[in-house]
């Protein structure tokens, strides 16, 4: 339904609307929308009036880029990546929430922004689109100077897509206990959501590895190979069968018959969960978008719904409603979206950094560390006393002495086995990371340094901190050519009480109050 050019003159004449919108114009180039075709690009607004007059002319709504530009009048289309780049002043984080059900959408854009705040990132502004999402902005100046080891102001458009997919991926992950699927299924049947959304009810279910939540696929290969339970003898089946008698034992074998359904890209198990599907009402637009992508600017009017995207508090996202931005009612807000005064500075670092190393690690190695340091140790799930302060390396264990000597194999586990000990023994992930990295040094063959960062990030996150495993799991030490005990290792159970114990024996440290 066309916007009746009446309410576009009455909005777009109010002095206030004119200057909310100028001021998110600068060094931006903008589109004008004249209903359904755009005018010619680029284009800028520089004074209060043009929008108005703009409008006179049958404009319906505003449209601003992403990146800010030195002249956004010397864009055209035919410029190279380079000539754009040295145009380019740098680019705001805007994330597009789109969703067909506006409940859901809200849900999503609520979770994001408490994403984006677990992450440190205090500078977040939110707008309502005009339709059926939400905008999500962090400002330029809220960026660190580099990220992946390139400058920040050439990661366009790359830098939103990595951020936007890993957002995608925290808001129903571990790390937020599965928040997103938590709150969709909350007293909901999976057949009271399709109809919600007018889709069957099985699109909303997908089959996923058990271990790793991964998407299955099916075996090209129906063959597979098995050992003997009881003797160990290999054997290759080629045809789905329940059992096998084994050639060396004679002992008949039974076959899950989950060996020969689909199977884990990742980890190649082939245990069967279901899981409910977020891509069929997640979308966050930024895979798509390119070099001078554009973004309904803060009050201007959309034309299917003939609502006004209005900038919204991001603390009440759940609480928003679509007749709040009815154009008569609409006022110039106290929140600004993409405001630029007052940002600390780095403010999205952490961001940007987890953003970045979460893109260039593999799932197979994120499920790796979760596997260790979930699953390896051996500490009953109880919490450790820590010491206060650090607990110098001279009162480290044997083993621990020898592994930070450098290892030739076991680099991954020692990892592991160094994070444990070294945050029950008091030292700060600082200080962790410097002393892994000088380790690192001294392996044989160095392991890439996203090893040592990703675990050390992984272990930030865990609610629970543990020990690493006991000395009574010698076997786990010994394979690594580290059990070595001396006369002290007697009294202990677990390589970080003999530091605490040499410790304050020695009057060197403290319990943590």
């Amino acid at each position: 339904m066309a916007l009746p050019i009446s309410t576009i003159l009455q909005h777009y004449k109010r002095p206030e609307i004119q200057q909310e919108i100028l001021a998110n114009a600068k060094d931006r180039e903008i589109a004008v929308r004249f209903e359904d075709i755009f005018g010619p690009r680029p284009d800028t607004l520089t004074y209060p009036g043009d929008i108005l007059e703009l409008a006179k002319q049958g404009a319906t709504s505003f449209h601003a880029s992403e990146e800010l530009w030195s002249n956004p009048l010397q864009l055209n289309p035919d410029m190279k990546r380079h000539e754009l780049e040295k145009l380019r002043k740098g680019w705001d984080l805007v994330i597009d929430v789109d969703c067909p059900y506006w409940e859901f959408s809200k849900l999503i854009t609520h979770l994001l922004i408490q994403a984006l705040k677990k992450h440190g990132v205090k500078s977040i502004s939110c707008k309502f689109s005009g339709n059926k999402g939400f905008h999500i902005g962090v400002p330029f100046e809220a960026f660190p100077k580099k990220a992946g080891g390139k400058d920040i102001r050439l990661l366009f458009p790359d830098g939103v897509r990595k951020i936007a997919a890993y957002l995608t991926y925290y808001i129903d992950s571990s790390e937020m206990d599965h928040a997103l699927s938590s709150a969709i299924l909350e007293g909901k049947e999976v057949s009271d959501i399709a109809k919600e959304l007018g889709v069957p009810a099985e699109k909303l279910i997908m089959d996923v590895c058990a271990k790793c939540q991964q998407p299955l696929e099916e075996k090209k290969d129906r063959t597979m190979e098995m050992a003997c339970p009881y003797c160990g003898t290999m054997h290759r089946i080629g045809e789905e069968k329940l059992h096998f008698e084994c050639t060396k034992c004679r002992k008949l074998v039974r076959i899950e018959t989950s060996a020969y359904g689909p199977v884990c890209k990742t980890c190649g198990r082939t245990t069967v969960a279901k899981k409910f599907d977020l891509h069929q009402i997640l979308s966050v637009d930024a895979l798509l978008i390119s070099s001078r992508h554009l973004f309904r600017m803060p009050y201007s009017l959309h034309e299917k719904s003939g609502l006004c995207s209005i900038p919204v508090d991001p603390e009440k996202v759940l609480a928003f409603e679509k007749k709040e931005a009815m154009p008569p009612h609409v006022k110039a807000s106290r929140f600004r979206f993409l405001e630029r005064k007052d940002i600390p500075a780095e403010d999205a670092a952490r961001l940007f950094d987890d953003a970045f190393h979460w893109d260039i690690t593999s799932q197979q190695e994120r499920n790796e560390l979760q596997e260790l340091f979930e699953g390896k140790t051996d500490s009953k799930g109880k919490a450790f006393d820590n010491p206060a302060e650090a607990v110098p390396a001279a009162f480290f264990p044997p083993c621990i002495q020898l592994i930070l000597k450098g290892m030739e194999d076991g680099r991954k586990r020692s990892i592991f086995i160094l994070v444990n000990f070294l945050t029950s023994a008091g030292w700060s992930y600082d200080q962790i990371e410097k002393l892994l990295k000088e380790w690192n040094q001294r392996n044989k063959e160095p392991l890439r340094e996203v090893n040592i960062t990703g675990a050390i990030r992984y272990h930030k996150q865990q609610k629970k901190k543990f020990l690493p495993p006991n000395c009574r799991n010698m076997a786990y030490y010994s394979s690594m050519n580290v059990c070595k005990p001396d006369a002290f290792c007697r009294k202990i159970t677990n390589p970080a009480n003999y530091a605490l114990l040499k410790a304050r024996s020695a009057g060197e440290t403290k319990k943590k109050k």
